[in-house]
């Protein structure tokens, strides 16, 4: 056998490398702070609100007004897509499956659509009502009637009577005799007719231009006043014709006709005591002389075949 000999390394083992910093520990620098830990995160609060304070001074002098419009305008695009697509996904989300849940869906939006329909209606009618109420108040603060107003539902289809039916009667207190005024755009409140029967929730109106229609009348030259009957002329154009006006008071077109609640005691063919004075009617357009007698022609202030909505003067205060 051949003797063992035993042999050295070359170099010498390397040392464990915990060994060498357990013998030489590493010493980390720490440098001082001036500000106590403790007071840090006050100091920073103060340094936050110093800058928020900063920025808002800044942005009320308009000095970063063009950097936020400009950060403003890059993001707007970004967020609008983002939001777009946020409704897509929902949108996709809650969309319902199957032929069933799509009949479903379409009857309830087809309902869903109706009532929103009826709700337009419903609004609209709201505000041709306020409308409406909006210029009885304007009537009756200029004149001292009491009004009830009322739709126009029926026109007569006679040719030879010139009638409207209004959708209010006797329960809501019309009685015949009554006094019908209307208004136009651009025209005063004016009388229209006269009621002459009345139903439950209707009433017939013979209008101022029927032939059968009289009234008395008063017209108004130069501050003076003189008093007549007016009387219907639909055939001449939906004219009036006003006689029985003496030479005294010479008329001239222009001058203004009101009613004068004298229509009792002329004894004429309705119940037209309860037409009180004052309500505009027209005015003169032509005057001519017959013997002491002057008669002119006037042209109503509002046409009554014009009108689709009336009030009816209930009262006149004293």
């Amino acid at each position: 056998m051949r003797p063992t000999v035993a042999t050295q390394p070359l170099w010498p083992a390397p040392t464990p490398m915990r060994d060498f910093l357990d013998d030489h520990p590493i010493k980390l620098r720490r440098e001082r702070s001036p500000v106590p830990g403790s007071l840090r995160p006050f100091v920073l609060a103060i340094g936050l609100c110093l800058l928020a304070g900063l920025l808002v001074f800044l942005d009320r002098r308009g000095v970063i007004t063009p950097a936020r419009q400009a950060v403003q305008s890059l993001t707007a695009p970004v967020a609008q897509r983002l939001t777009s697509l946020r409704d897509e996904a929902g949108a996709f989300i809650t969309a319902p499956r199957g032929a069933a849940a799509l009949e479903a869906r379409i009857a309830a939006l087809e309902r869903e659509n109706g009532e929103l329909r009826n709700q337009v209606l419903r609004l609209e009618q709201v505000q041709v009502e306020n409308a409406f109420l909006r210029q009885q108040l304007a009537i009756q603060q200029a004149h001292p009637w009491t009004l009830l107003g009322a739709e126009v539902t029926v026109r007569s289809p006679d040719a030879g009577r010139r009638m409207i039916t209004i959708a209010r009667g006797s329960r809501e207190g019309l009685r015949p005799g009554m006094a019908v005024i209307s208004q136009l755009p651009g025209t005063p409140a004016a009388l229209i007719g006269i009621i002459e029967t009345t139903g439950p929730h209707a009433a017939d109106v013979l209008l101022i231009t029927d032939i059968s229609s009289q009234v008395s009348g008063r017209v108004i030259h130069q501050g003076r006043a003189e008093v007549g009957l007016v009387q219907g002329q639909w055939q001449r154009g939906s004219r009036l014709r006003l006689g029985q006006i003496t030479r005294a008071l010479e008329l001239a077109p222009g001058d203004t006709v009101v009613t004068a609640g004298l229509t009792a005691a002329l004894r004429l063919p309705f119940e037209l005591a309860a037409i009180p004075p004052n309500i505009p009617i027209g005015s003169v357009e032509a005057v001519r002389v017959i013997d002491q007698y002057q008669i002119a022609e006037v042209r109503p202030f509002v046409d009554p075949d014009q009108v689709r909505y009336v009030w009816v003067i209930l009262s006149q205060e004293d």
